[in-house]
């Protein structure tokens, strides 16, 4: 009995336990039960959006998003090129009842015995109920009419007829108005307010087409003819003088304006006596240009704009009538004339590389002496010789014979070494490949004389120079006097041949030429280039660099020939004159080649700077005529200092 009492004591406490457990676990599912009630019943949408198994709250925000939302969004009304947003709920009382909606849906679910409900939930069989709630909205359908009535007021616009004004030689064209039409507008945008996709408008817009026909702007237009109608100023020549200050430079003139190691005329010059009191300036005026009106043109013009709804007004340019040309007619004159004052003769060669136009071409077939400018061949000889490539001593030496000191030493050395030991032979040999190149006149018979003839002082310094080569079998011969100019027989050539020859380096650094073609495996490109680089070295410039701006690269050959010798006395420059660094739009390449020529013991080198240093001055700034440059001579005295930091 004790024991059957203690086994139902167990299950009575385990009956009670699991009573308790099962009261618990019955109240759970009531209350989870419970609050799927609260949610909107399965199967029901709202403006065919699913809102089932939502609280009441999601499901107003599902649908202000997924239905409402769309239908708020602005309408963007495009007039022409204009955007005027149009808000539908602001502007058009747009409203969509979203609470009223999702309420009918909260409202319908859940009709069914709570008990029966209960019984299908536990057996995973909710209740669905088949139920779409319509979508509703409602919008003021007059708004839109008055809503546009404020844009045209804003954006329509009258119609302008057309004028022209003669001080501004602007025509304004007749502008089309424009006048929105509000009633078509209206009604397309309360078609589309019920389609959420659109919101874009193209509102009509009529034109309002002024009173113009072509004659009328035609006759309008013909008032600019007078007023655009102007001839074209020629291109001229001017030289310009101001007064040397006794103390400080050109006066009145800025003084960076006159730079560079330069001379003028006349003046201190070995015996020469007087003081100069003034600086010249050669300068070419390009001319202004001129001005048409074509009438015919501007009148297709308008029309034409008119036709495709231009309405802004059109300022008409005339057409350019361009001065001519600066030409070697301008220039020549007054080059003429400043060679005519030197009392010899001028042999010259000018010739624009860039376009092949030869400037000036007076006596430069002449065969003068060679003087030093004819170590030119010596250099061209030495690159052929060594297969184009030179070793640093031999460059040195060639720098050293075509600088400003016209090593002699220097080019008898490199006569030996292309002659195999012997300068003549070099000599020989220099001269052949000189005949081979076509330069026929040209002949150098033995190596430069050592010995100093006669000093000069140039604005580079003391420079000694030679009469021309040793040993010349015909140096004394030629007594007989002839307006033709007499020369040194043993080294000769004309000044056109070594102008030809000086082009056939620069053409030649641009792979074409005729050194290029003779030689092609043995000169190239980057030996010319070099052989241009030492000329280019030369820094005596008092001659035809007097007359160019310092920084220009000048790639040259001086030579000095007579001091009292039969032939007269003969002086020469051949060069290029390379554009200016940071020339605009782009500058000129030229070539010169410029001798001189007197029946003289000795030309005096204050008449011979002076020459170079005018001609070379015309040329640059004929060539460079916008930025012309005005040498300052460097004998005037220089400008005070100022605060011990050097010259103004």
């Amino acid at each position: 009995m004790k024991v059957l009492r203690i086994v139902l004591l167990i299950l009575l406490i385990a009956l009670l336990a699991g009573g308790v457990v099962g009261w618990t676990q019955y109240r759970r599912i009531r209350a989870d039960y419970d609050a799927y009630r609260t949610l909107i019943q399965q199967g029901i949408t709202v403006a065919g959006v699913e809102v089932g198994w939502l609280t009441p709250e999601q499901a107003r925000q599902k649908v202000e998003e997924w239905v409402a939302g769309p239908y708020y969004r602005d309408f963007l009304l495009h007039y022409r090129d204009q955007v005027v947003t149009l808000s539908p709920g602001k502007d058009l009382g747009l409203s969509i009842p979203v609470d009223e909606m999702v309420a009918e849906a909260v409202a319908a679910g859940h009709h069914y015995d709570y008990w029966e409900g209960f019984k299908r939930w536990l057996q995973g069989q909710a209740l669905t109920l088949k139920l779409d709630v319509p979508f509703r909205m409602t919008f003021d359908e007059s708004a839109a009419a008055r809503f546009l009535q404020e844009v045209a007021q804003t954006h329509d616009i009258a119609a302008v007829e057309p004028m022209v004004d003669v001080k501004t030689a602007t025509f304004f064209p007749g502008r089309p108005g424009r006048r929105l039409e509000i009633e078509p507008a209206a009604a397309r945008i309360n078609a589309m307010v019920p389609d959420p996709t659109q919101r874009e408008v193209i509102l009509p817009v009529r034109p309002i087409e002024p009173d113009q026909s072509p004659a009328r702007i035609e006759a309008m237009l013909s008032t600019l003819v007078p007023v655009m109608e102007r001839p074209p100023t020629p291109p001229s020549f001017y030289t310009a003088t101001l007064p040397i200050s006794t103390t400080g430079g050109i006066e009145g003139t800025p003084t960076v304006s006159y730079t560079g190691p330069l001379t003028w005329t006349f003046p201190h010059f070995a015996g020469y006596q007087g003081t100069l009191t003034t600086t010249y300036g050669y300068f070419f005026d390009p001319g202004q240009p001129g001005y048409t009106f074509n009438l015919t043109r501007a009148t297709s013009l308008v029309e034409l704009s008119l036709r495709a709804g231009i309405t802004h007004p059109i300022t008409f340019e005339p057409d350019l009538v361009p001065p001519p040309p600066i030409t070697p007619g301008l220039l020549l004159p007054p080059l003429k004339a400043r060679l005519a004052q030197f009392p010899g003769v001028s042999s010259i060669l000018v010739k624009n590389l860039d376009t092949g136009e030869v400037i000036y071409d007076s006596n430069s077939d002449y065969v003068l002496s060679g003087m030093s400018i004819v170590k030119i061949g010596i250099m061209v000889e030495v690159y052929r010789y060594y297969g184009g490539q030179v070793d640093a001593q031999t460059h040195q030496e060639l720098l050293d014979m075509l600088g400003s000191s016209s090593c002699n030493p220097c080019a008898n050395r490199l006569l030996a070494a292309v002659g195999d030991g012997s300068a003549y032979e070099g000599a020989r040999r220099v001269t052949n490949t000189m005949r081979r190149l076509g330069l026929d006149n040209f002949y150098l018979c033995a190596p430069f004389r050592l010995e100093a003839r006669r000093q000069e002082e140039g604005s580079e310094g003391r420079i000694v120079w030679t009469a021309g080569p040793a040993g010349s079998p015909f140096g004394g011969f030629w007594l007989a006097r002839s307006e033709i100019p007499r020369y040194d027989r043993c080294v000769r050539a004309t000044p056109r041949e070594m102008a030809s020859l000086v082009e056939m380096i620069y053409r030649c650094g641009q792979d074409e030429g005729p050194l290029r073609r003779l030689y092609p495996n043995i000169i190239t490109p980057s030996a010319c280039q070099e052989m241009m680089d030492i000329m280019a070295a030369n820094e005596l410039r008092n001659m035809l660099g007097a007359g160019i701006p310092p920084d220009v690269r000048l790639a040259h050959k001086h030579g000095f020939a007579g001091y009292d010798v039969p032939w007269g006395d003969t002086r020469g420059e051949v060069g290029i004159v390379f554009p200016r660094e940071g020339a605009a739009p782009s500058g000129v390449t030229w070539l010169i080649s410029f001798y001189i020529w007197q029946d003289s013991p000795w030309i005096d080198f204050g008449i011979v700077q002076p020459l170079y240093r005018d001609v070379s001055n015309l040329l640059y700034n004929y060539f460079n005529p916008t930025a012309p440059f005005w040498p300052r001579p460097p004998w005037t005295p220089p400008p005070p200092e100022k605060s011990g930091k050097g010259h103004s």
